[in-house]
């Protein structure tokens, strides 16, 4: 299976077990050994793959997540400055609402 196939670091993870069991038997011929060799460093960079991906996955959500919260702050930035303009009458009942 080539090394793009492999959709998780698990399924990566569980073949490059696979190839150490069986590169681990003394009764494997060279040739063979030399395959699963090439296999594995595929696999390796596949497993390379997925980590940046799920990296950059990360990083897009915690842009979002950075930029919801810079919204948010600026919406209530917003809300707290009509109550100062409105005045102190204003404010205390905006308070007291909050509190209830």
């Amino acid at each position: 299976m080539a090394g793009e196939s492999y959709a998780s670091f698990d399924q990566v993870k569980a073949r490059l077990d696979e190839i150490v069991d069986a590169v681990g038997s003394s009764e494997m011929p060279l040739d063979e050994a030399l395959s699963l060799y090439e296999e594995a460093v595929g696999l390796g960079l596949r497993a390379s793959e997925l980590l940046e991906e799920n990296i950059e996955a990360r990083d897009a959500e915690d842009g979002a997540e950075d930029e919801a919260d810079a919204t948010g702050r600026e919406a209530g930035a917003g809300a707290a400055g009509e109550t100062e303009a409105a005045g102190p009458d204003a404010e205390a009942s905006a308070t007291a609402a909050a509190q209830a």
